[in-house]
This record gives C-alpha cells, sequence and structure tokens, in this order.
C-alpha cells in the first residue's frame, strides 16, 4: 500500500509497491545572504564543519550573511558555531533541536535577510571564488538562478578549480533545457549546493521534511520557478562523500523516499509538459538509472520478491535508456544487466563496474 508523501502534489502517480516517506534523523544546516549555508552536523566531524565555515568566511566575496543552523548536534558544534559568530559578524547562529536536513535549510531561509541565498552541507565545501562567480554569472545573463556542477571528492586536498573569476564557457538555459539537463544529473544537478537562489523561490517551494531524497523531489519545482538559468562550467561545489552516508549504505526503508520524489517528479512532467518528449524520456532514465542504487541496497538484503517487482517495472524503460544517447555505455551495461538477471548485474557490478 502507498503512503503519499504529505506534501506531494501528486499523491496517486504511480501505485508503486515501494513507497512511503520516512523520518529523516539527519543533522543541521547552515544558510546565508547572498549566500545561504547549510550544515549537517551530526553526519560529519568536527574537523570538518570547520573546513566548510572556512570555505565560506573566506570568500573573495565578502558581502555576505552566513547563517548557521546547529540542527541538535551532540558534539561541540554548536560552540564552534558561536565561536565563528564572536570573531565575526557577518555570521548568524540559530540553534534548534534535532529536525532533520530539510527542516535546518527551511529555518536558515527564513532568517536570511537577504534577496539570494546558497546552501552548503557541514561536510562539503566551496572553493574561495564561489560566490563571485555565481554573483558574476547571475549579473551577466540577468537570470533567475545561477548553478554551477557539483563534483565528489573523497578529502579536502583537491586543489580549486580557478583563482580568478572566468565565465568562460558559461551559458544560459531556459526552464525546459535546464529541467532536462537536470534529469541527467548533468550541468544542472538537483543538489542545492553550487546554486544560488532567488529566496523567494525555494520560500515558495520550502525543502520537504521528515525525508531524503527532499532534493530530487523539490528542484524541479526551484528551476521550474526560473525564466533563465545562468549555468557555469567550473566545479565549484565539493561534495563529500562519505563511506556509510544515507544514499551510500546498505538497504533502510528510507531509502525508499526515493520512489515517491520521483513519483512527484513524473507528475510535474505530466503537468507542465505532457508532450515534450525528451523531457519524457530524461525523466524515465533517471528512474530507472538513479534507482539502481536502491537495487543496490536491495541486493545487499536478498530481497527477492522486491527484485523481481523493480526489475519487471524498469523494462518498461527499454528504450528510454538503451537508445538513448544521453545515457552513456556504462549505464547502459549496468541497466541491460540486471533487466536479463539481478544476480549477474550484482556480480559484474561489484567486480567490474564501481559506482
Amino acid at each position: 500500500m502507498r503512503v503519499p508523501w504529505k506534501t506531494s502534489p501528486f499523491p496517486h502517480r504511480r501505485n508503486r509497491h515501494l513507497s512511503g516517506w520516512y523520518p529523516d534523523s539527519s543533522g543541521q544546516f547552515l544558510r546565508g545572504q547572498h549566500l545561504s549555508l547549510r550544515n549537517t552536523r551530526q553526519a560529519s566531524s568536527f574537523p570538518d564543519l570547520k573546513y566548510s565555515v572556512e570555505s565560506m568566511i573566506n570568500q573573495t566575496y565578502s558581502n555576505l550573511e552566513i547563517v548557521l543552523v546547529n540542527d541538535g548536534s551532540t558534539d561541540k558544534s554548536g560552540l564552534l558555531c558561536d565561536e565563528y559568530a564572536q570573531k565575526d559578524n557577518r555570521v548568524k547562529v540559530i540553534h534548534v533541536d534535532n529536525g532533520g536536513q530539510s527542516k535546518a535549510r527551511n529555518i536558515g531561509v527564513k532568517n536570511a535577510t537577504a534577496d539570494l541565498v546558497m546552501f552548503l552541507d557541514s561536510d562539503d565545501y566551496y572553493e574561495k571564488v564561489a560566490v563571485e562567480y555565481l554573483v558574476a554569472l547571475r549579473d551577466k545573463f540577468n537570470a533567475d538562478m545561477a548553478a554551477t556542477t557539483v563534483v565528489e571528492v573523497r578529502n579536502y586536498e583537491v586543489k580549486d578549480a580557478l583563482d580568478r573569476v572566468d565565465l568562460e564557457g558559461a551559458t544560459v538555459l531556459n526552464r525546459a533545457t535546464a529541467l532536462e539537463e537536470m534529469f541527467y544529473g548533468n550541468i544542472v544537478g538537483t543538489h542545492p549546493g553550487g546554486k544560488l537562489y532567488k529566496k523567494e523561490i525555494v520560500e515558495k517551494f520550502p525543502f520537504p521534511e521528515g525525508v531524503i531524497y527532499e532534493d530530487l523531489a523539490i528542484a524541479y519545482e526551484h528551476i521550474n520557478a526560473c525564466e533563465k538559468i545562468a549555468v557555469g562550467k567550473h566545479n565549484l561545489y565539493k561534495y563529500y562523500r562519505r563511506v556509510g552516508s544515507t544514499v551510500n549504505s546498505e538497504f533502510n526503508p528510507k531509502i525508499l523516499n526515493f520512489f515517491n520524489a520521483m513519483d512527484c517528479n513524473f507528475g510535474y512532467v505530466d503537468r507542465d509538459f505532457p508532450n515534450n518528449p525528451n523531457i519524457r524520456r530524461a525523466v524515465n532514465s533517471r528512474y530507472v538509472l538513479n534507482g539502481l542504487h536502491v537495487v543496490n541496497a536491495m541486493l545487499k538484503s536478498n530481497m527477492t520478491v522486491e527484485l523481481k517487482k523493480q526489475r519487471k517495472d524498469f523494462s518498461k524503460y527499454w528504450k528510454d535508456v538503451i537508445r538513448n544517447p544521453r545515457v552513456i555505455k556504462k549505464n547502459k551495461v549496468k541497466y541491460g544487466l540486471f533487466i536479463v538477471s539481478p544476480k549477474l548485474y550484482n556480480l559484474v557490478r561489484t567486480k567490474y563496474l564501481k559506482d
């Protein structure tokens, strides 16, 4: 039985066998002025928080309000945030009981006083020219949103891609093109990091609380509210991926939030682009290829019955994946193997195909 997502505008889009939003227990958040910083405290270590906050304090663009939301941390993170506020009058600290990542983001937005906001998780970081770059990018194209791609890192020793603002190669997209790119996860992603938002847009479409895959569920609405989205070619947001993170671990019921998030996206496309085959194909391929991460967790837990159902559902999208020139060969192989045999897929994936 489907458990509707309480804020989903499309609670009956797909009668999927795996659904339901489950409470999220993640940590903390930061938000800011021309920028908004978000910090997920429980999920990262103390040194990570320092590196994250200081990546904002040391930005070349200094006209910032940095809002740190301490979401019920149990270590000394709250004290560290207070120390930063005492040293830098741009820093504002809000201490709240643990309510999860999305609630902390929404609290940060409400307490930001600027018209533009950015987000940062507590174990991620921005390159030092990131804010200046995004502001310049927005101004150049008079855009409603400016975005740079997110790059995954495993340590804090990755060299900066830029030492000065360079808008060469930047472009501007309309909402339809930006949404298509979002579904493919290319130059515009679903993660809120690396984006400069109009505060009014995030206030109108707040992050869904108490769930994971909240970014995937709401990013469409954020982009769809924009006429023009300016996109830079540089990777200025560093996403620190930890082993054991919520979306990188063994099966947990919360991971099923993915299906509800995708239900929202299917509904959005039905509502706004019912006759656009390119966006339809993009959302279908996103469902399948991201869904393989859920499949991987199921395989670890030997969920044979659920895997059989998921394989049957995924098989409907063969043309959208195999015949899609936007899907890379590696992902086509993964998908094809899973449709042929989940056991074979798991064997090949674990030995030869790194996620």
